[in-house]
């Protein structure tokens, strides 16, 4: 049972609507979430949810933070015990298309949410993102000397396996080929790094 409004703090009120919307979106996708099905999980009316946490972008920027702050975790987790910096990067590409497998619903709320506000990203927000992609940069380190390089490569493969773990939850995967997503994922980090000078 919820506790009564005036039970609550701003920051209390906070994480009841992300943890209603990580709920939801768990189970249903970010299709799933809107503002009036927030308000009626917590008990508590559309506008004071406005004015605690603002509109749905915020809200929806809370939990993918959320969201990339677990992936994070749990692939440092993958990473514990690599012994070299191929192993560290099978860890990195079994660790994503895992997380987005287990975590479907709440994925889609990343792939799908499109910001009505098409200003800069909150710090926050960027930070959140920023924490997995350095996990992949330390990984890519004794393969790739240049840090500028090094930066770009990070964001080529994020983004390739972004696309291959998307096609691959939409069901869209099929239309290309009846292969698995991770042994794709693989193959994509194995023949891009055979391509790199080892310095």
């Amino acid at each position: 049972m919820v506790a009564r409004r005036q039970e609550h703090t701003r920051e209390q009120l906070e994480s009841l609507v992300v943890d209603a919307a990580e709920a939801i979106a768990a189970r249903e996708g970010l299709a799933g979430v809107s503002m009036r099905r927030l308000a009626a999980a917590i008990g508590y009316a559309p506008n004071s949810i406005y004015h605690a946490v603002g509109d749905m972008d915020s809200i929806v920027l809370k939990l993918n933070a959320r969201t990339l702050d677990r992936m994070t975790r749990s692939l440092r987790r993958r990473l514990d015990g690599t012994a070299d910096a191929a192993a560290a990067v099978d860890a990195l590409v079994e660790g994503y298309i895992g997380f987005v497998r287990r975590h479907a619903g709440l994925w889609s709320a990343i792939v799908d949410h499109v910001r009505r506000d098409k200003g800069p990203l909150p710090a926050w927000y960027e930070a959140a993102l920023a924490r997995p992609l350095a996990l992949v940069d330390v990984a890519l380190a004794p393969l790739i000397a240049d840090a500028e390089d090094r930066r770009r490569s990070t964001a080529v493969l994020w983004a390739s396996l972004h696309g291959i773990a998307g096609l691959a939850q939409s069901g869209k995967l099929g239309v290309v080929t009846g292969d698995d997503a991770l042994p794709l994922a693989r193959l994509l980090v194995r023949r891009y790094l055979a391509g790199r000078r080892v310095p």
